[in-house]
């Protein structure tokens, strides 16, 4: 143990999920005098006086900057964004990632943080990744930008009870006595025990030569997705048939894995573009302390397998009637966020001309119709939370702001000034729900998608 650190404050992003529920003993185990910060949505109550529970929306800077503490010396980073954020939801998981993981740097790196860690995905050594693990790279790139002293772990499947991919491979064998099993099925893995992540971690947390060093995770050989089937199916002491087809049918999978398991489309489709490629731990990047030691069939007896009845396996809440609609538009050399901003003003009069007018008056930004009324939004700029990088906008009023939580725009530099994310958050149409979302959400869609070619006409304009 680092002896500089006998009494640290520790962060923990994403702590009421399966991993991070389960990391706090084993911290407080290896560190008893620390204090430990832990983040969640929703408010969570502690029976340890070491930990120190906070409700926070990592979609807000803001709320991320109150929860900290003064000091932070260890942060831990758990968090993935493949469920719904809002009731609607228009982008990317990956778009969101980028978001949440930029938050959360830009507020930590204000505290003295001595090391980060972040737990990420293998990530197969194939220049066409899926969406799902080029966002696991994007959110180490984003890390790395903003400075941080970063150690990465990338883990595959995780076995026990609450892994969410685990559940599918357990459903998939209960609910199937007869599996006919597409080529993703003999891909190559690496699985992993949740105590030897949690160990890994502990191990690696506050020391040195850990830092700025990326570790894949293991506990045992490596083996294909069927022959995970097979072994978990004769753990639970079920007969099951499993007939290999030579074609990947990404889309029937997909399909069909998320109608026998109940997990929700937007968790499933990702996962399973994934599995095109091999998703090895590679033996020079593995943590030194992972022995491989463990058989497949040892993992699954330290694993709670057997689904409770009557308990919800996926279940994701979002706010009624709020919208989240994030969208990535290419950045020009040299410009940055202010310069989005005011691009987008000039450009969109002439594109929706002439219905709607814009007018800037200092920091507010008035959306019109035809003439100066009426006011359809009208956002005020925060000049005390903007910067080059980040523009933040709060909607003010108007026909179509709701009276209470009106929401925020921003426009933000992200991936080395490589593209500009366009996001509004937490806001509430006026507009009744069912004409707001097959009218004003597909306005505005169609809106970010023209301002994202007149972006790109630029670029090749220039080039």
């Amino acid at each position: 143990m680092n002896t500089e650190n006998k009494s640290p404050n520790i962060l923990i992003a994403g702590a009421s999920g399966y991993i991070g529920r389960a990391l706090i003993p084993v911290l407080l185990e290896r560190f008893p005098d620390a204090s430990i910060t832990a983040l969640a949505r929703s408010s969570q109550e502690s029976d340890d006086a070491r930990v120190t529970w906070q409700s926070c929306d990592l979609f807000s800077l803001k709320q991320i900057e109150d929860a900290l503490p003064s000091r932070v010396d260890l942060a831990i980073y758990l968090v993935h964004s493949m469920g719904p954020t809002a009731q609607l939801d228009q982008g990317s998981f990956a778009d969101y990632d980028l978001i949440l993981a930029d938050n959360f740097a830009r507020a930590i790196k204000e505290t003295g943080v001595k090391q980060l860690i972040y737990l990420g995905g293998l990530i197969p050594e194939v220049e066409n990744l899926s969406l799902h693990l080029q966002s696991r790279l994007e959110v180490e790139d984003t890390f790395k930008q903003h400075a941080i002293p970063l150690t990465v772990f990338r883990a595959g499947l995780i076995t026990g009870e609450k892994g969410s991919s685990f559940q599918i491979l357990i459903k998939l064998v209960k609910r199937l006595p007869f599996m006919v099993c597409p080529r993703w099925t003999q891909s190559l893995t690496s699985p992993v025990d949740l105590p030897t992540v949690l160990t890994s971690i502990a191990s690696a947390s506050l020391v040195p030569e850990h830092i700025n060093r990326i570790y894949d995770l293991a506990a045992c050989k490596t083996l294909t997705y069927i022959d995970m089937m097979r072994g978990t199916a004769r753990c639970m002491g079920r007969k099951r048939r499993f007939v290999t087809v030579p074609f990947f049918t990404p889309t029937l999978s997909r399909l069909w894995v998320s109608l026998i398991t109940n997990a929700p489309k937007n968790l499933v489709y990702p996962l399973i573009q994934s599995l095109e490629h091999d998703m090895v731990a590679r033996e020079d990047h593995l943590f030194p302390e992972n022995t491989r030691e463990k058989t497949y069939d040892d993992l699954l007896e330290n694993a709670s397998y057997e689904s409770r009845p009557g308990r919800p396996t996926f279940r994701f809440r979002a706010q009624r009637k709020t919208v989240r609609s994030v969208q990535r538009l290419p950045l020009p050399a040299g410009k940055d966020a202010a310069w989005i901003l005011n691009q987008y003003t000039a450009w969109l009069p002439r594109f929706l001309a002439p219905i709607i007018k814009v007018d800037i008056k200092e920091s507010r930004v008035r959306f019109s119709m035809f003439t100066q009324k009426p006011v359809l939004l009208e956002m005020n700029r925060s000049d005390e939370r903007s910067n080059d990088d980040r523009v933040l906008l709060y909607i003010d009023k108007g026909l179509l702001a709701s009276k209470v939580d009106r929401g925020r725009l921003e426009f933000r530099v992200a991936l080395d000034r490589r593209c500009v994310l366009a996001a509004i958050h937490e806001y509430r149409p006026a507009l009744p729900w069912f004409l707001y979302k097959y009218t004003q959400a597909k306005v505005h869609l169609f809106v970010m998608n023209a301002f994202a070619r007149h972006l790109n006409r630029m670029i090749e304009n220039e080039t």
